[in-house]
């Protein structure tokens, strides 16, 4: 398992030269899907282009567009590219399973409150 990031090193749009096997799984670490996981990180590995054209940092936020488009983005895998297969999965936080745990985690921390009090 690798950790990328959009701005940062290792960056998302460096995948192919961090990896070597012929199947790359990327799940993006975010609660919900947006802008990023539609459109930001498709243009960041290869698999879309931007809309409008711009750059992913030059163009306005049109969340309406990107999400009609975007939603596409994570059906159409997986991408082949330089003869590797890039599967590519909506955030995360999309799971329903991630509430299950947020209030685990949360009840966990109130119990452990109460029990110092």
């Amino acid at each position: 398992m690798l950790n990328v990031y959009m701005e940062e090193f290792p960056l998302v749009s460096d995948w192919n030269v961090l990896t070597s096997s012929r199947n790359v799984v990327v799940v993006p670490f975010f609660i919900s899907d947006g802008l990023h996981s539609y459109e930001d990180i498709p243009v960041l590995l290869g698999i879309a282009e931007p809309l409008h054209g711009e750059s992913v940092h030059q163009r306005q936020k049109s969340t309406s567009t990107a999400e009609q488009k975007g939603s596409d983005v994570f059906r159409r895998g997986p991408y082949q590219v330089d003869n590797r297969f890039l599967f590519y999965a909506s955030s995360i936080g999309t799971d329903p399973r991630v509430a299950d745990i947020i209030v685990e985690q949360a009840t966990a921390a109130a119990r452990a409150n109460d029990s110092v009090n």
